[in-house]
């Protein structure tokens, strides 16, 4: 595009190529959408961290599959979860989960941002406009359509779209330009990141670990590691940097407890560690005229569970859906189009963020009834099938997948 004030149009820009942003983009250039997808990053799919990785459930796997994408994600490595186990360390209940209890190929999978971006990537070479490095700096709403200005490094472009979307993360520019408030707060606690080996592996099981600290998980990688996911207070965050690897690794060792290390045997070595702070944020509304949220722009959930990737995607599903319907090209700015994906996003968000934020404050308590509740509720899971058969279906995706199609 030119530099200056000529206009181009596009019927849809999307603001944030990371795997949300991508996601929707293919799906919405093969409805026969002309799609922007702009990022402020030089390049659109950077050569990410190999040690930052996502959960995707199997509903998030087979919506990839659909794109034609996910041989070839599974292709460059994906760690399998097969089974699930839930326990909280000291105490003697556990819950143990499997795929083959919903004759599902797994539960969820593992995966580098990067092995899921590059197939993303080479799927939408040709079908959609790149445009970074750039940022969006205004946004104009008009009757019927969005006019925005972007800084990038060829000087101001202009874009004239049907329908902004904005996928550009937690600190998203779009909605704060559209004044799009949120709701929330701060946990005050911090996630420990790393990748963590141990001497008999993982053997394709998750290990979900509820303290009144807050809940450790240990997901398992392409490569038999586990990817570490640790809710810490801030001071116990800054001791745990602050150690050597023998440390980090003996105080891991303390905090899974003993039923743990039984299974995965010693903790050998780890990766660095990385640390981010844990908050909940939502969108008072996900959409205005002419523009929506989807993704981490739209609602940032606590990591427990591995749900919030998973959530964006059935965004994209959403909206994808709601712009095929017949002549939803022509109303793109439409209240009628945009409120239609905001309602049908409304009680799948707040489902998983109850659930997140009850199941944090139900393990935080360190009274003792509250434990023995605890003890119990972990106990009647465990013997109840159809109590396991709905965490199955909220951890496999499935369910609301099934729910999203009726």
């Amino acid at each position: 595009m030119s530099e200056g004030k000529q206009l181009k149009h596009y019927d849809i820009a999307i603001v944030g190529a990371g795997v949300i942003g991508s996601a929707l983009a293919l799906q919405l250039s093969r409805s026969g959408y002309a799609v922007a997808l702009i990022d402020a990053l030089e390049e659109a799919f950077p050569a990410t961290n190999p040690e930052r990785v996502i959960a995707l459930s199997e509903g998030s796997a087979q919506f990839l599959q659909s794109l034609g994408v996910w041989e070839s994600i599974l292709g460059l490595g994906a760690g399998w979860i097969k089974d699930i186990y839930v326990c909280e360390p000291g105490q003697p209940a556990v819950v143990d989960m499997s795929h083959t209890e919903i004759n599902a190929e797994a539960l969820g999978y593992v995966l580098e941002i990067r092995h899921v971006l590059k197939p993303l990537h080479d799927a939408l070479v040709g079908h959609v406009d790149f445009i970074c490095p750039a940022r969006v700096s205004q946004i104009h709403k008009q009757e019927s359509h969005v006019q925005i200005t972007l800084d990038s490094a060829s000087g101001l472009q202009h874009l004239q779209v049907g329908l902004l979307v904005g996928a550009d993360g937690t600190n998203s520019q779009i909605r704060n330009l559209a004044k799009m408030t949120t709701l929330g707060w701060d946990h005050n606690r911090l996630g420990i990141v790393a990748s963590v080996a141990s001497s008999q592996g993982h053997g394709d099981v998750a290990y979900e670990c509820f303290r009144e600290e807050g809940p450790l998980a240990l997901l398992p990688l392409a490569d038999g590691r586990f990817s570490l996911v640790w809710s810490v207070a801030p001071k116990h965050g800054v001791q745990l940097m602050d150690m050597s690897e023998t440390e980090f690794l003996s105080a891991l060792a303390d905090e899974v407890g003993e039923s743990v290390i039984k299974r995965i045997g010693s903790l050998e070595r780890s990766s660095p560690r990385a640390v981010f702070p844990l908050e909940l944020r939502i969108a008072k509304s996900f959409a205005q005229n002419g523009i929506v949220l989807v993704g981490n722009a739209a609602h940032t959930i606590h990591p427990i569970a591995g749900q919030g990737m998973n959530l964006g995607l059935r965004d994209v599903m959403v909206l994808a859906d709601v712009l095929s319907k017949p002549r939803a090209k022509d109303k793109l700015n439409s209240p009628l189009l945009t409120d239609a994906y905001a309602e049908r996003r409304r009680l799948d968000t707040a489902a998983v963020a109850t659930f997140t934020e009850g199941t944090l404050h139900a393990f935080s308590s360190p009274l003792l009834p509250t434990k023995w509740l605890r003890g119990v509720g972990l106990s009647v899971t465990q013997s109840t099938p159809a109590l396991k058969q709905i965490l199955l279906q909220q951890a496999s995706g499935l369910g609301q997948q099934q729910r999203m199609q009726r």
